[in-house]
This record gives C-alpha cells, sequence and structure tokens, in this order.
C-alpha cells in the first residue's frame, strides 16, 4: 500500500526522497561552511516560524489560564500572528517561483519532493487564510478592555487557540519535510557550486 503524503497524514517523506539526507544527517547541518548564505537563512527562517507559532499558541494557553486580559493582548496577538502569516507568505512565494524550479532542474530525483512540498504550501495557504480570518474574528471580541475575560471573550480565545492548535502540526511537519529535501541538497551541491542555492 502507498504512503499517504498529504500534509496531516504523513509523518515524514517517502524513504526513497531522503537519499541526500542519509548522506547529509539533520545533525550535522548547522555550522557547515556549504550553509553559509542560502541554507543558513533557510533554516533561520523556519526557526523563526516554529518560535513564533509556539509563542502565539503560549499566549493564548496564558489567555485560557488566566481569564484575564491585559491591554496588550490583543495587539500583541495581532502583532505575531500577521507577523507569522506575512513571512509564511513571502517565504513561501520565493521558494515556489524561484528555488524549487532551479533545485528539481539540478536534482530531478527530487521532483516529487518538491511536488509534495508544492502542494503543502497550497494546504498552509489554506490555512493562513482561515487563520487569518478566525485572528479577526478573534481579536474584534475580545477587543482592548482590560480585566476578567466574558463569556464571548472565553469563546473567541477558544476559537483562535483551536485555529493556532491545529494549524502549529501541520507547519512544523511541512518545515521538518523542507529541511529534510532541501538543506541536504544545497550540502551535496555546494561541494561543486559554492555558489549554489544563492
Amino acid at each position: 500500500m502507498d504512503q499517504d503524503i498529504t500534509l496531516g497524514s504523513r509523518t515524514g517523506l517517502p524513504e526513497d526522497l531522503l537519499f541526500l539526507t542519509r548522506k547529509h544527517p539533520r545533525g550535522t547541518w548547522r555550522g557547515q561552511s556549504a550553509l553559509a548564505g542560502t541554507g543558513e537563512i533557510w533554516l533561520g527562517n523556519h526557526d523563526y516560524f516554529r518560535a513564533i507559532t509556539a509563542k502565539i499558541a503560549d499566549q493564548l494557553t496564558r489567555l485560557r489560564e488566566d481569564g484575564e486580559t491585559t491591554y496588550d493582548s490583543a495587539p500583541a496577538l495581532r502583532r505575531h500572528i500577521g507577523s507569522l502569516l506575512g513571512s509564511l507568505d513571502g517565504h513561501h512565494r520565493i521558494e515556489d517561483h524561484h528555488y524549487f524550479p532551479a533545485f528539481q532542474r539540478v536534482e530531478p530525483r527530487l521532483v516529487r519532493g518538491f511536488e509534495i512540498l508544492d502542494a503543502d504550501h497550497h494546504l498552509i495557504h489554506d490555512a493562513i487564510d482561515e487563520l487569518a480570518a478566525v485572528t479577526q474574528a478573534s481579536l474584534r471580541r475580545l477587543g482592548q478592555a482590560e480585566g476578567v475575560m466574558t463569556g464571548d471573550q472565553k469563546y473567541a480565545v477558544d476559537d483562535l487557540a483551536a485555529t493556532v492548535d491545529r494549524i502549529a502540526p501541520l507547519l512544523r511537519q511541512h518545515l521538518a519535510d523542507e529541511e529534510d529535501i532541501v538543506i541536504p541538497l544545497i550540502l551535496e551541491r555546494a561541494k561543486a557550486d559554492p555558489e549554489f542555492g544563492a
């Protein structure tokens, strides 16, 4: 039976796409001179996406546990979620229009992997649209008042938290899978062409 490769169903990429990852295991990536530039930026962006998603989840958990808002609760969530959504959109655009096509040309054995990542991007962008809509509605209900949350405010936080909780694992899986294809490819190709990926 074939592995379900849909984001949300898979727990990793098919083994046949990990041939470069076996040559360049995850634990050996950081600090390699071949990653200077593009590879480091790639990993840095992914680290940021993970960190800001965790920060948003933590903010929502604190709001739910405390049952109180501060004057900065809604604006802080709006800033962090806006930063995540905008950064993801820009990151995916450059991947889809520049890097992925170039990477497929130099390593045709990974075309299917990049097709999987492209399909992920479509699912993630649908999730981004959903998160943007839920954020707008939830933060409108949350308001900027300070004090004990009303029932409606609690529901707003719960709605937003549920959306983040559903999207975060998809994003984490996609980031890990993308790294398993892209970073070993950069490391492998940089041996012959130090400018690869620039």
